[in-house]
């Protein structure tokens, strides 16, 4: 077992499930954990907030069938190590700031880890679902699953890199994409989709964005970059792309959870065009455009430790900037209320430092 400083606290606070699915988060004080032989003990700063912490509350998506309960969640965290129960393992330090992300473990031996794709692991545990996450000030945690965080980078912008935005990297990269084509982003104004519109400018596509149709989401993803913006609530969706688009998307993120997203996607996919699912849904597509146009539909999770490091690199470098609300820990259930609502433009960030009173 690892050691700790005297400094440290005894306990500290963290959003905690302890009910079915459905029932909110409480705050309450936790004991501080002593790091594990393989972990890194990590005084976390920010978490992100993201559509994933809705499954673990609510149930649906990616959760378990079963709730895992007490769970405490979160999976876009960062901070500094504290502690370590081995010093120097897999590099890291005490000191060294670090992220933590969707996945706490990986099997290393199903088809998907032998084939390089350990984002798609069989046998994965996922950090605030299946074992407890960053919705916490500490967390112990595996070192083989740290990401480093690059130098001279904002805290708390890092936290919807860590997996809303290496899913949209990830998801485009595996597309190979040629510059100057035309990409779509279905939920352009969301918390993925802002930062899926920016990686897709820095890949040198061409960007349309969908979304409601709110003026202020229109500048919203006209600001992070998108080319040309459509609202979905309009008629002769399926003919303005077309038209913009001068024939069609070459390649189409669907980052909605929703049937008709899935619908329309085949009309306004180019010949031989790559769409892309990203939104999790018990959904069904029609072969009919498929076949009709030699369509390729596929599906990406979160991405490799290579791919994160990629989505990092150009997040480090200026290209990618997230656009950020901050919000107390205690405010942790109103904030996964409005991203079920729709109701958020870029991504919410809890802080973890302040109070933590429950509202």
């Amino acid at each position: 077992m690892g050691s700790m400083g005297a400094d440290l606290p005894q306990t500290a606070p963290a959003a905690v499930l302890t009910g079915a699915y459905g029932e909110p988060y409480t705050i309450k004080d936790v004991p501080i954990p002593v790091p594990r032989p393989h972990d890194a003990l990590v005084e976390l700063e920010y978490s992100g907030v993201c559509h994933g912490d809705v499954y673990a509350r609510d149930g649906g998506g990616p959760a378990p069938k079963d709730p895992v309960r007490p769970l405490t969640g979160g999976h876009e965290g960062v901070g500094r190590i504290v502690a370590m129960g081995t010093e120097g393992l897999d590099g890291f330090k005490v000191g060294d700031v670090v992220g933590i992300a969707w996945r706490s473990s990986v099997c290393g031996t199903c088809q998907a880890c032998q084939a390089g794709s350990e984002n798609h692991c069989f046998n994965q545990k996922i950090t605030g679902a299946h074992v407890d996450g960053t919705f916490q000030r500490y967390i112990s945690f595996p070192t083989s699953q740290l990401v480093p965080v690059p130098s001279g980078v904002s805290l708390p912008s890092v936290c919807p890199i860590l997996c809303a935005g290496v899913t949209a990297y990830a998801a485009l990269r595996r597309m190979d994409p040629q510059p100057g084509k035309w990409c779509v982003v279905v939920g352009g104004a969301g918390g993925l989709g802002h930062l899926a519109i920016q990686y897709a400018r820095a890949m040198g596509l061409k960007v349309l964005a969908i979304d409601g149709g709110a003026p202020e989401k229109q500048r919203f993803c006209a600001k992070m970059g998108a080319d040309v913006f459509v609202d979905f609530t309009a008629p002769g969706l399926v003919e303005t792309i077309v038209d913009r688009t001068g024939g069609g998307a070459d390649y189409i993120l669907v980052l909605s959870p929703h049937q008709s997203s899935y619908d329309a996607a085949g009309g306004y996919a180019r010949f031989g065009a790559q769409i892309m699912a990203i939104g999790i849904g018990n959904l069904h597509m029609s072969l009919r455009p498929l076949l009709k146009k030699d369509l390729l539909v596929r599906s990406n999770q979160t991405g490799t430790k290579a791919d994160m490091k990629e989505a990092l690199a150009l997040f480090a470098a200026g290209k990618v900037v997230p656009e950020l609300e901050v919000v107390e820990l205690g405010d942790i259930n109103g904030a996964l209320d409005r991203i079920k609502r729709g109701d958020v433009m870029g991504k919410l960030v809890a802080d973890l430092r302040g109070p933590t009173k429950e509202r």
